[in-house]
């Protein structure tokens, strides 16, 4: 216990140390960013409470108790039955106070569907930014607007320190279904499972991958055959927005290609967006009027919103066929994930190509 202890405190220590290194490589808004970054992650690490403790204590009230359990369920399932590693997260809880317990921030070029990319000391490169401060997300998105850039954020209920600390169970998923908790938990506790610097799409791939595998058999065991096919209905809702997203990346990354002129370059982009709107509401009624993506087609989209979504599910299908070739045994999976996440990042694509289309 002390020497857990021990370790706990030198992470907390380290965190602050790397404050100065992180102001010498400052970007967006520089040093405020930084000492934001760290002083919201200690915020939430330091205000986490044993979740045993609060299901003993008669204060906490029978709703908070039972969404604890059900997590509790969910975390011993992950470890079970997925095969996802034993760690102390998910073990503590947190109320932030608010919606959203980070926002991510994503930016392209004006003419351009590949994202910017920010690197950090030890922790690498990502290619979105997150923040804890809401207000902050704003103001580094009008910065990034000011300086050319199309860029969009938007919140997220979790996230994953990547095995760097226990990650805690938070007050921004208490009000999802029980399906949806389920997926969170089994998203973010597969990042501890594997987590690649420098390539946000394989990493955040795998953890869709496993989040909604492990949805689809939580919901078959708790739930029923029924509740499972409604599951499967509502993942291919979301496969064909993806694919609408998808295709729209393509068209504009086939347009950017093209020697035009700016101003003739805006109003194609403009015009490619006005298809997708249109392309959006054949799909609808395909669904029958399922208006579930209607909020977030009211933007005014960019380049970094497609990206955004984009990233996420690109290397799904790789993933999937993966899981096949592995007996759709779990430990069996990770093993040939984490040998291709070994590799070096062209001979890593080159080996997804070759699993993908053999």
């Amino acid at each position: 216990m002390l020497a857990a202890k021990t370790w706990r405190f030198a992470k907390y220590a380290a965190l602050l140390l790397l404050l100065p290194l992180f102001i010498c490589c400052s970007s967006v808004t520089g040093p405020r960013y930084y000492s934001h970054m760290i002083t919201g992650e200690i915020s939430i690490l330091a205000n986490r409470a044993p979740i045993t403790e609060l299901l003993a204590d008669k204060a906490t009230p029978e709703p908070l108790k039972q969404y604890l359990q059900g997590v509790q369920e969910m975390r011993e399932f992950a470890i079970y039955e997925l095969k996802l590693p034993v760690t102390e997260s998910y073990t503590t809880y947190v109320d932030v106070g608010r919606r959203f317990v980070q926002w991510a921030l994503t930016a392209t070029p004006e003419f351009s569907v590949g994202p910017k990319t920010w690197c950090f000391p030890i922790v690498g490169c990502s290619s979105y930014l997150v923040f804890f401060d809401e207000e902050m997300a704003r103001e580094s998105e009008k910065y990034l607007r000011d300086q050319g850039y199309d860029a969009s954020f938007r919140g997220a209920t979790a996230y994953s320190t990547g095995g760097w600390f226990s990650d805690p169970l938070l007050n921004t998923i208490l009000e999802l279904p029980d399906y949806a908790r389920a997926g969170v938990v089994f998203h973010e506790m597969a990042h501890e499972k594997l987590h690649v610097k420098k390539d946000t799409a394989f990493t955040e791939a795998f953890a869709v991958f496993v989040g909604e595998t492990g949805q689809h058999r939580w919901i078959l065991r708790h739930h029923g055959s029924e509740a499972a096919e409604k599951f499967l209905m509502r993942k291919k809702r979301n496969d064909d927005f993806s694919e609408l997203m998808k295709n729209t990346r393509t068209e504009l990354k086939t347009l950017y290609r093209k020697n035009l002129a700016p101003e003739k370059m805006r109003v194609l982009k403009q015009e490619t967006f006005a298809e997708m709107q249109v392309k959006y509401a054949a799909l609808k009624q395909k669904w029958g009027g399922y208006p579930g993506f209607d909020n977030w087609m009211t933007k005014n989209f960019n380049n970094a919103d497609i990206v955004g979504t984009d990233e996420y599910t690109n290397l799904v299908p790789f993933f999937k066929k993966l899981f096949e070739l592995s007996g759709k045994d779990f430990g069996i999976f990770y093993e040939k994930a984490e040998a291709i996440a070994e590799l070096p990042k062209m001979e890593r694509y080159l080996a997804i190509e070759k699993i993908l289309f053999e």
